[in-house]
């Protein structure tokens, strides 16, 4: 068995984890999450400045509004880093806002009797982001197991 110097071997066990953390993102999908963010954005000040009956709000409607920014935030980190924690955080964030985000509309449209299509455009992009998020766990074109 080959010996390294100990510097050299941690030198490269870090080039190993840098390189298996980078994500390759396709440019049509990296278009596509950027498209979905700004209509994320757009979706959940619309869902938040709709969403109130007399300056009173539901608290899953509140809910879905802060999941729609912490989802364009983390997504925007995401493709701007392409690292492999960073898009599994984003996706995870809006695997999570797409169901609170429905109840979001639900229970505003039930409690407060207020409609807020934002809160379904969000869900939307919400569930387009997760899919293209869950690519980063597939191997890049080219590579076989």
């Amino acid at each position: 068995m080959l010996e390294l110097e100990p510097g050299l071997a941690a030198s490269l066990r870090k080039i190993e984890r840098r390189v298996l953390a980078d994500v390759p993102l396709r440019t049509g999908s990296r278009r596509a999450i950027w498209v979905t963010i700004v209509v994320l954005a757009v979706a959940s000040v619309t869902a938040w400045a709709t969403s109130d009956a007399d300056g009173v709000r539901t608290v899953l409607g509140e809910v879905a509004v802060g999941l729609g920014v912490a989802g364009a935030v983390m997504s925007t980190v995401a493709v701007t880093l392409r690292r492999f924690g960073w898009c599994v955080l984003a996706g995870a964030i809006s695997g999570i806002a797409v169901p609170l985000t429905v109840l979001g509309y639900w229970s505003t449209q039930t409690g407060l009797r207020v409609t807020s299509i934002g809160f379904l455009v969000a869900a939307l992009c919400h569930a387009v982001l997760v899919g293209n998020w869950v690519q980063c766990a597939r191997p890049p074109e080219g590579v076989h197991r």
